[in-house]
């Protein structure tokens, strides 16, 4: 009986599988990026094997590359397939920090990030400039679907099925009051041809805020990325706020 699990540890030890296995694991437990020669000697694994599978495993998101430095961590759809959401939200922050901070410094308002979390949106990651009036959100703040351009963007790119889920559970907007079911249609028909969203006062009181879709390399929706701060203060949204949201996310995405 030992001999025969001996023999079944040694075929998953060695075949395709076990070795997705083992590189997986290396990737998650690593605290911090790993070249392909570490991954290689952690694993036990031949370096130019690990180097294919590592290649492979990027290509469906379960793996990435830090930069152009050949170091890899373990990619963000791992993360999200695993359930794991708090490292999920985790990585996420980690991969969108630098493009958020000079988002930030080019624009002077409060970088948001924030994905979907069930029927509803979740903040993961900001960046605020040191001014005294700023727009504050919090890691894990909750942001609401039907009002403002931070929740109407993961609305309207989470999938229809989301829209049809809200508007047949009764939905309301951030103020309490029932939705308006043609408008919000209309209004995220409108954000998805645009790709964009802009608001003014609908999320909080004072506050203004443009938001962008964020994709990964297959094209997949991943996140929304947008700027906040007071309202009044964003001019021509479109002509001095919209092309570095867009560059951002442009980093994002290569990011992803």
């Amino acid at each position: 009986m030992n001999d025969r699990v001996d023999s079944q540890n040694e075929v998953i030890k060695n075949d395709a599988v076990g070795k997705t296995i083992r590189i997986m694991e290396t990737l998650v437990n690593a605290d911090r990026v790993l070249s392909v020669r570490e991954i290689a000697a952690a694993t036990g694994i031949p370096r130019s094997t690990a180097h294919r599978f590592l290649s492979a495993l990027e290509g469906c998101g379960w793996a990435a590359q830090d930069g152009d430095d050949g170091m890899y961590h373990a990619g963000l759809r791992f993360f999200l397939l695993s359930g794991r959401k708090s490292a999920f939200f985790a990585e996420v922050a980690r991969v969108a920090s630098g493009p958020m901070r000079r988002l930030m410094e080019r624009t002077g308002k409060t970088a948001i990030l924030s994905v979907l979390d069930g029927s509803g949106g979740v903040c993961v990651h900001t960046e605020e400039p040191e001014s005294a009036v700023k727009f504050v959100a919090r890691t894990g703040t909750a942001v609401p679907l039907t009002g403002g351009a931070t929740g109407l963007v993961l609305l309207a790119f989470g999938g229809k099925e989301l829209l049809e889920r809200l508007l047949t559970g009764g939905a309301v907007y951030p103020d309490g009051s029932p939705v308006d079911g043609a408008r919000l249609r209309a209004r995220v028909e409108q954000i998805r041809s645009d790709g964009c969203a802009h608001s003014r006062e609908e999320w909080m009181p004072h506050a203004e805020d443009v938001s962008v879709p964020v994709f990964d390399r297959r094209g997949n929706f991943a996140a929304q990325l947008g700027v906040a701060g007071l309202a009044g203060t964003f001019g021509d949204w479109r002509t001095e706020v919209l092309p570095a949201l867009r560059d951002a996310a442009s980093d994002l995405t290569n990011a992803l």
